[in-house]
């Protein structure tokens, strides 16, 4: 097993199934950083995926479809600005109403659209392409892993990089955090927090079609239901962990990448039954949001 873990196909893949948790972590730090919870991540990840998926089909082209996922997931945190900043309802719930929503709907227009089918296999994904990048991509062990990925590996170093600076070094990333963490001092000083919140959701929505294009039209090439499996609400849960840094929140999505693709790849080397492997991604959550808030509450306390 060992053997297994410290393999390069083993790193290969933890990398490419943290890459959705990734986005969606992304997603949930910009808005967690404006002050409103996006618990509709995970909804919005799977419109991404259906849209992205029959639209790059039906075009014929990985750039529109990757283009309409990200408009796709926009529009689902532009239905919660709108319950949440607009008519005042609690975030959490419209969150929660959303990912039923989106449940529905994504079969809906894949029954719609393919004639009563439930998943688009029949309509295969333009898959979004991979990049090798020559000699690099022959480094034993992470040459693979790191320079020869699928695109949107690249974009999310970009996003992680971007994040960084804008939340660092630009006006709107310090009206983000004033609208999170300081609201009526923000608007003293004329910045509108309810747009503020509505700019962070707009690239909240990119960053969770993003992951979901990922699903649909890199990991699988097409789109069946339930394929974002909870990544969202993982996603979440890395961020939380990370404390809303970029960087740390990378690292803690990347971990459980590891588990989530231990859970899967597990099951030809592992003797356990795949139904208790299966459980490791949840329980690895539930497990480090315990000791997150444990740790939380005792530095509070002192």
């Amino acid at each position: 097993m060992l053997d297994w873990i410290f393999s390069e196909s083993f790193l290969v893949n933890v990398i490419a199934y943290a890459i959705p948790i990734i986005f969606a972590s992304y997603a949930s730090l910009i808005s967690n950083k404006a002050g409103i919870s996006a618990i509709n991540i995970e909804g919005a990840m799977s419109v991404a995926a259906v849209t992205g998926a029959l639209v790059s089909h039906f075009a014929n082209s990985w750039v529109i479809g990757l283009i309409c996922a990200m408009t796709a997931g926009i529009l689902m945190m532009m239905l919660l600005a709108l319950s949440a900043l607009k008519l005042k309802a609690d975030s959490f719930l419209s969150g929660i109403a959303l990912n039923t929503f989106a449940t529905g709907a994504c079969l809906l227009i894949v029954k719609g659209v393919l004639d009563g089918r439930t998943d688009s296999s029949t309509a295969p994904s333009v898959l979004v392409p991979s990049v090798n990048i020559p000699l690099l991509s022959d480094i034993p062990v992470i040459g693979k892993a790191i320079f020869s990925q699928n695109l949107l590996f690249f974009i999310m170093l970009a996003v992680l990089a971007l994040l960084i600076l804008l939340l660092n070094c630009t006006r709107l990333g310090v009206q983000i955090k004033t609208a999170g963490y300081h609201p009526e001092a923000g608007e003293s000083v004329g910045v509108s927090v309810k747009r503020t919140r509505v700019i962070a959701l707009i690239i909240c929505g990119a960053m969770a079609g993003l992951g979901g294009a990922y699903l649909s039209m890199a990991n699988l090439g097409y789109f069946s239901a339930g394929m974002v499996s909870g990544r969202g609400f993982i996603g979440i849960a890395a961020e939380a962990m990370g404390a809303g840094m970029p960087v740390k929140t990378t690292l803690f999505a990347l971990l459980f990448g590891a588990v989530d693709y231990f859970a899967v790849g597990g099951q030809t080397v592992l003797s356990f039954p795949y139904e208790l492997l299966n459980t490791l991604p949840y329980l690895m959550t539930l497990l480090a949001l315990t000791i997150y808030a444990a740790a939380h509450n005792k530095k509070t306390n002192k």
